[in-house]
């Protein structure tokens, strides 16, 4: 349904809502201050993001950053008028006091296609939460709303406006930390706002070998040091790097390794054979 003027916030005791604004072409917001922060997700349309001391313009997929306390108001295109998702918090939650303070340090509008897609992402988890009610979904939304702070907080820090290649480079040393996520190709590019083809033509450069050879090689890597390290099963092993499968696990060892797991364990001169 579209509005008029802005939604209200209920918040709730576990101090995180997301809400829907769909703006009608007369939508007005005077100037306010929320006793709550905000991120949010300009799904469609066009507008400014008013400030006491500067406007802001806002566009599709950007994400407009605001601290609780801060005066500004919302001033759309009339022909464009914003559509957005709202995640509203309150800062003093002990879950995310420890990134909060950073993260929303002062009112901006963050453009980088990583950071839009991690927020894309967190918030159909916590729209999801919301509107299932599942047991425990307070909690839940508590959660996933920690880790998509600090994404973003990171996320900014690291990527910034970058230009593609330094982005495939700072991909590319997360990757040596996250590996074992279940995430593809195509999923890789669109975070950082390239096509799949420029995306492996700038990994290649920058790391010297195709992306699913890199991802390979870390994975092999960190079974071979829990073979020799850990009394972790082959199957707990194989989870643990993120194959999707032990069959997966063992064809893709014997292809870098020349053994299995079980052989190269007892061979590597560990403690668990």
């Amino acid at each position: 349904m579209e509005v008029c003027v802005p939604v209200e916030v209920e918040m709730p005791p576990h101090g995180v809502a997301v809400l829907e604004s769909r703006h009608r072409a007369d939508f007005f917001m005077p100037w306010r201050n929320d006793s709550f922060a905000k991120v949010m997700y300009i799904l469609g349309g066009s507008g400014r993001l008013c400030l006491e001391d500067r406007e802001v313009l806002l566009g599709e997929e950007q994400l407009c950053i605001v601290p609780a306390g801060c005066r500004h108001r919302l001033v759309d295109d009339q022909e464009k008028p914003v559509w957005l998702l709202g995640l509203c918090l309150d800062q003093s939650n002990p879950a995310w006091s420890g990134v909060v303070g950073d993260l929303f340090e002062k009112p901006e509008v963050l453009a980088n296609p990583g950071l839009v897609q991690e927020a894309a992402m967190g918030l159909k988890r916590l729209l999801y939460e919301q509107s299932s009610k599942k047991r425990g979904w307070g909690e839940m939304q508590v959660a996933c709303c920690a880790i998509l702070l600090v994404k973003l907080l990171r996320g900014r820090a690291e990527t910034g406006e970058l230009k593609s290649i330094d982005r495939v480079r700072w991909y590319a040393e997360e990757m040596a930390s996250s590996f074992y996520l279940n995430e593809g190709i195509d999923e890789a590019s669109r975070r950082l706002g390239l096509s799949r083809r420029r995306f492996t033509q700038l990994f290649r450069e920058v790391t010297g070998e195709p992306w699913l050879q890199r991802l390979r090689s870390l994975r092999i890597e960190h079974a071979c040091r829990l073979l020799s390290e850990t009394g972790r099963s082959i199957k707990a092993v194989a989870f643990e790097c993120g194959f999707e499968s032990q069959p997966q696990f063992f064809r893709t060892f014997r292809q870098r390794k020349g053994t299995t797991p079980g052989q190269w364990r007892k061979g590597s001169g560990g403690r668990f054979d």
